[in-house]
């Protein structure tokens, strides 16, 4: 399970050698200030650029291994406004099987504007080896959703991607009987990262999910799904899964079926 620290919590552990803090901001960003020991894994380094899905395993294990990360490592993320590139790399690190994954409940320029030091010079760490052992049960592929009546479908896109009213992709709309529930809807406010449990469990409840639920999340391609996956599990719901592939690839396959669709464009 994805955890959130406190920066207090992050201020008192900065130099433990079992801590790995990682930026998964753009270099640009984490070069104009970082935290303290902070390496730079991008979003970018986790996706296929074709597919904008999940890279290989075995090359994301090269990528956390040259991170400094192993199977022991606390890896601790941040990031800026609204937390899609930490929220992805998070979920995609359990995936792994990585058990210790945790997310700094406060955006970086959080802990700059409150009187933490930055640093502006990359941070370059020992390389270590990274032994994955997938967890199956907190991702879903298109194969297996597709016959999938039971799952409650959340969709954390905006209500016009929702509704069909905007497209990037060759079809519009959403998955069939999927619930709208934009991930903005789940963002704290004063550079929280998340809302409160309480606040999270009665934007659910009002959306008509509940603790008992086999939920999967979905979005353009995973990272406001990722959003949707960390907060969830803040609030105690446990059966939760991200399909990755989301609408990009869901769309794109004709044998799948979408609802509201509204726009139909050539790519």
């Amino acid at each position: 399970m994805v955890q959130l620290v406190t920066s207090a919590w992050l201020n008192q552990h900065l130099t433990d050698s079992e801590v790995r803090i990682v930026d998964s901001r753009p270099p640009v960003k984490y070069l104009s200030g970082h935290i303290p020991g902070a390496v730079n894994l991008p979003l970018s380094t986790f996706l296929d650029k074709n597919t904008l899905q999940l890279r290989s395993e075995r090359e994301l294990s090269e990528v956390l291994g040259e991170a400094g990360i192993d199977e022991a490592t606390k890896v601790v993320l941040c990031d800026s406004y609204d937390g899609q590139n930490a929220a992805l790399l998070a979920w995609a690190i359990e995936y792994l099987g990585q058990k210790n994954v945790e997310i700094l409940s406060e955006y970086t320029e959080t802990w700059a504007s409150t009187g933490h030091e930055l640093r502006y010079r990359p941070v370059k760490v020992p390389p270590a080896r990274f032994e994955p052992e997938p967890n199956q049960t907190v991702r879903i592929l298109a194969t297996s959703l597709a016959g999938n009546v039971s799952a409650k479908l959340l969709d954390l896109r905006s209500r016009e991607e929702f509704q069909g009213k905007v497209a990037t992709e060759t079809r519009s709309g959403h998955l069939p009987r999927a619930v709208n529930l934009p991930w903005t809807s789940l963002l704290g406010k004063e550079g929280k990262f998340l809302k409160s449990s309480e606040e999270v469990e009665r934007i659910l409840s009002d959306a008509g999910v509940s603790r008992g639920d086999n939920i999967v999340t979905y979005c353009s391609y995973g990272p406001r799904a990722a959003v949707g996956y960390v907060a969830l599990q803040q609030a105690g719901y446990r059966n939760v899964q991200v399909y990755d592939g989301s609408f990009h690839e869901w769309s794109r396959r004709t044998d799948l079926p979408v609802e509201g669709e509204g726009l139909q464009i050539e790519l």
